[in-house]
């Protein structure tokens, strides 16, 4: 009997649930409480006029979107079949089956900062608008930030489960 493949995630191979960072999610609600104050001193000042107010608002919505993403976190479960996205704004749970995963790959946004992106087999693919938009883009799909460590370890520990689901051992 050969000894357990470490996935990276864990030695534990089987199924596993990554949950969102709150550390990140707390991180980004502080910062917003910062831009909140800022756009309440651009309020209180006339000469602002409706650019404070739109600053209000944005930061708000922000606020909320935080506070809400610590109460729900966003939870990747992990299995022989595939990946599941629930929690946080996800309404319902998307899985994305391993066999229609072509690659899994660090995504870098055009104005800096990274997600984790990943690319379906032709196959797999749906003919949409929104799918060639996303393509347009460099990816079919991308999984949202937030998750612990950095993206490219995250990257590193989901290709080494997708290898091991495939039948890789």
């Amino acid at each position: 009997m050969g000894k357990p493949i470490d996935v990276g995630i864990s030695t534990q191979v089987g199924p596993r649930t990554i949950e969102a960072s709150r550390l990140k999610m707390s991180l980004y609600l502080a910062g917003s409480l910062v831009f909140f104050a800022l756009a309440v001193w651009m309020v209180r000042d006339p000469s602002t006029g409706w650019k404070g107010w739109l600053a209000l608002g944005f930061v708000t919505l922000c606020i909320a979107s935080f506070t809400w993403m610590l109460l729900r976190p966003q939870v990747l479960e992990l299995d022989a079949k595939g990946f599941t996205l629930r929690g946080g704004f996800v309404r319902s749970p998307k899985t994305v089956l391993w066999r229609d995963v072509e690659s899994l790959f660090v995504y870098k946004l055009p104005r800096g900062g990274k997600m984790i992106g990943y690319n379906l087999v032709p196959a797999a693919r749906k003919q949409t608008a929104l799918g060639r938009i996303a393509r347009g883009f460099g990816a079919d799909g991308a999984l949202p930030k937030g998750w612990p460590g950095s993206p490219e370890k995250m990257v590193e520990d989901l290709n080494a489960y997708r290898l091991w689901a495939l039948g890789g051992r």
